[in-house]
């Protein structure tokens, strides 16, 4: 652990074939998640847990409904955070070197603003070409899907990566859109039926934790993103 944060990158010692095929990607993907499963969870909890209680929290203080706009804005916000420490971690935790929570949530900390601000510069991104036609904003956004897998793994290497990331979805945007659209659908679909629930809605407890429960799954897209990358790297 300490060499990498020394060196200010990792170097993947997960063994991942070419990207050749996105079911095949998918199917990779569901594998992983499930031996790591473990880990993953309690990354995603440590983090989002806590964070969506104290939100929960300041929204009863400030008497705003679940249901509003309000809310949701800055569940979105307070999501968008939570994500840039989560999002190495879980990185770390498949691939670095010392095995461990621990680790994982250091390297995490370590990535955690050049993280959170290149995911801010994505989503402004995504929403400008996005406010435009629906079709630019989903190019944009799987241009860029590989971010954050650039944050965590070249970290100090890497000036740009947003740039990198569009070097890396060159000529394979539809073999990466047809990899992660089936489950991005999921977790959508997922978020909106069980958040949406009447009872989730009414009580603040069940809502965070659901939330913190479903962005555990929303992990599988980490993990799949991640397979895409280092098989991409080894083309």
């Amino acid at each position: 652990m300490d060499r990498e944060f020394r060196k200010g990158h990792l170097e993947p010692g997960l063994f991942v074939s070419q990207f050749t095929s996105p079911i095949g990607l998918v199917a990779q993907a569901l594998r992983l998640f499930a031996v790591r499963f473990g880990m993953i969870a309690a990354i995603t909890l440590a983090v989002f847990l806590p964070g969506n209680l104290a939100l929960q929290v300041v929204c009863e203080a400030l008497d705003l409904p679940i249901s509003g706009v309000p809310f949701y804005l800055l569940m979105e916000a307070l999501d968008l955070v939570l994500a840039s420490l989560v999002a190495p971690a879980v990185v770390y935790a498949l691939v670095g070197k010392s095995p461990g929570f621990g680790a994982a949530m250091r390297w995490g900390r370590r990535q955690f603003r050049k993280t959170l601000w290149n995911e801010i510069k994505v989503n402004i991104t995504v929403i400008l070409w996005g406010a435009l036609l629906i079709v630019p904003g989903i190019v944009a956004m799987t241009r860029l899907i590989f971010t954050d897998t650039v944050v965590a793994i070249e970290a100090d290497l890497t000036e740009d990566p947003m740039q990198r990331s569009r070097e890396l979805s060159q000529g394979r945007f539809w073999r990466v859109l047809a990899a992660l659209a089936p489950i991005v659908l999921v977790n959508m679909a997922a978020m909106f039926l069980i958040l949406d629930r009447p009872g989730i809605v009414e009580s603040r407890l069940l809502f965070a934790i659901a939330d913190s429960v479903l962005n555990i799954f929303n992990q599988l897209t980490t993990v799949a993103v991640l397979l895409i990358y280092l098989g991409l790297r080894r083309d």
